[in-house]
């Protein structure tokens, strides 16, 4: 009697084990499909975003000369060829601050940022201050009340914006070193929320 109890016990327990690691795979499996999902949804967006502004989404391939990594600083003469011209850019990074302009402007700065892009790496940082009217981005903050939490992990944006000059300007690193930001000045035309999708 004693030996069939305890083969109860044993079946219902690995029973239960078993019937929870199905469950959990197929949490899972239906997580991964949403993140896929949404990832997929998102390039279409932005690829919309660009087709629709008429945008340059290739300058960061041209900028790094064919290699995934470019660590040789960047001139402003290269950047003013590929960002100074009629159509506006498509710029895939993070908002890195806002401020107030004038009454009904803000300044966007926008960063490219390390989870943007894993396509093209640069050593040269890349920043963008944008004029925008304050309805959009007061729209766009309502809309997405949570974009500076999590550690900057899902605070991605994807923004087309129109160049009217570069300037450099340099910042201390960690070590106390010189690094150098090329940051491009102009108006911002459109903008769209990317969180943790990488481009």
């Amino acid at each position: 009697m004693k030996r069939i109890v305890w083969i109860i016990i044993v079946v219902a327990v690995v029973g239960y084990f078993f019937n929870s690691y199905t469950v959990n795979k197929a949490k899972r499996e239906a997580e991964r499909a949403e993140a896929e999902r949404i990832e997929q949804t998102t390039k279409t967006a932005v690829s919309q975003m660009a087709s629709h502004t008429n945008a340059v989404s290739d300058w960061e391939e041209n900028l790094s000369k064919g290699e995934r990594f470019r660590f040789e600083s960047i001139l402003t003469v290269e950047l003013e060829r590929l960002w100074l011209q009629q159509r506006p850019i498509l710029f895939v990074g993070a908002i890195k601050d806002i401020a107030t302009h004038d009454q009904s402007r803000y300044v966007v700065l926008v960063e490219r940022s390390l989870f943007g892009s894993f396509d093209y790496m640069f050593g040269t940082e890349l920043q963008l201050s944008l004029l925008s009217d304050k309805d959009k981005v007061d729209s766009f903050l309502k809309e997405h009340p949570d974009l500076f939490k999590d550690y900057g992990f899902k605070n991605g944006v994807a923004v087309v914006a129109r160049i009217n000059s570069i300037r450099t300007t340099y910042v201390s690193g960690e070590e106390g070193e010189r690094e150098e930001v090329k940051i491009g000045d102009g108006e911002l035309l459109d903008l769209l929320y990317t969180g943790d999708v990488t481009f």
